[in-house]
């Protein structure tokens, strides 16, 4: 149940996301360097090392706290994730603000 966002190729790019409490991938365009995300609904998990629609326990993970945002920088070249994992802390849904930049 992955959101594949790789075809854009227009910036900036806003996308709003339901999440739930098991991990989403989003696939993520090459040229999106900057990545922000947060959510007014829940506190949030986000990673680069889950399984699409797996479980949050033993997975290596950020916390956003509801009504704030966190910004990644990716890397470059073969250094840059090609997804990343988001999912609800605490909660049953949540809406997820993702801002993606050049």
């Amino acid at each position: 149940m992955s959101l594949d966002l790789k075809s854009l190729d227009t910036y900036p790019v806003i996308k709003n996301i339901t999440v739930v409490q098991t991990w989403l991938e989003i696939k993520l365009p090459s040229k999106a360097f900057n990545l922000t995300l947060g959510s007014d609904d829940q506190d949030l998990f986000v990673s680069f090392t889950g399984t699409d629609g797996g479980s949050l326990v033993g997975v290596d993970k950020a916390f956003i706290k509801r009504d704030g945002y966190l910004s990644i920088t990716r890397g470059r070249g073969s250094n840059q994730h090609t997804s990343i994992f988001v999912a609800v802390a605490t909660g049953s849904t949540a809406t997820v603000v993702l801002i993606l930049e050049e």
